[in-house]
């Protein structure tokens, strides 16, 4: 797909949102997935996946996750990308402390309030409970699977508009993001 140039600055400006910063090897990655994609989903999952640490292996010909050391981003730190199911509580609490040491961010969590029997869409809904002026946002990945950051409220609002430009021109899928709430639904 021939990327016009809205795109492509929602594309840069949403790394580099997402990224604290920018990073020119992260946003061509990116950009490549967006003018390569051949299926309805324009390229979007690849984006989320590679700025969650979770690239696809250029050289593996059956496309598999490459090993943390070919990755451009440091894996599940900035942006995560679970598996609705996959995550242990353990290493979701891992993921937030990333996300924490990553943006610099200062909150404590009640791990008292989370169950190990939930899965981690209760344990977003208590976690957006707890947060006080930070705000988690998820981005559609065109799946069942979480890709979400903290962020505070106006980064999320403009890392929406960014990822919202960004999907708009893709042909055969809607995509939206939402701010988590404690009923896991947009305010």
């Amino acid at each position: 797909m021939t990327l016009h140039s809205n795109q492509l600055d929602a594309l840069k400006n949403f790394c580099a949102l997402i990224l604290g910063g920018p990073d020119e090897k992260v946003f061509h990655r990116c950009k490549e997935h967006l003018e390569n994609a051949t299926d309805e989903y324009g390229g979007i999952p690849a984006v989320l996946y590679t700025l969650s640490g979770q690239d696809v292996d250029s050289d593996d010909p059956f496309g598999n996750v490459a090993d943390a050391d070919k990755q451009l981003v440091t894996p599940q730190y900035y942006f995560i990308s679970s598996d609705a199911g996959a995550p242990d509580l353990a290493d979701f609490f891992w993921f937030i402390e990333n996300i924490q040491t990553a943006r610099g961010l200062a909150f404590t969590v009640d791990r008292e309030k989370f169950s190990q029997e939930d899965c981690i869409a209760e344990w977003l809904e208590e976690l957006a409970a707890q947060l006080k002026d930070l705000y988690i946002v998820n981005f559609d990945g065109a799946g069942e699977d979480y890709h979400f950051t903290i962020l505070n409220k106006e980064d999320c609002e403009r890392a929406m508009d960014f990822f919202r430009k960004m999907a708009a021109p893709i042909d055969g899928y809607a995509y939206r993001s939402f701010i988590i709430t404690s009923a896991l639904q947009s305010p």
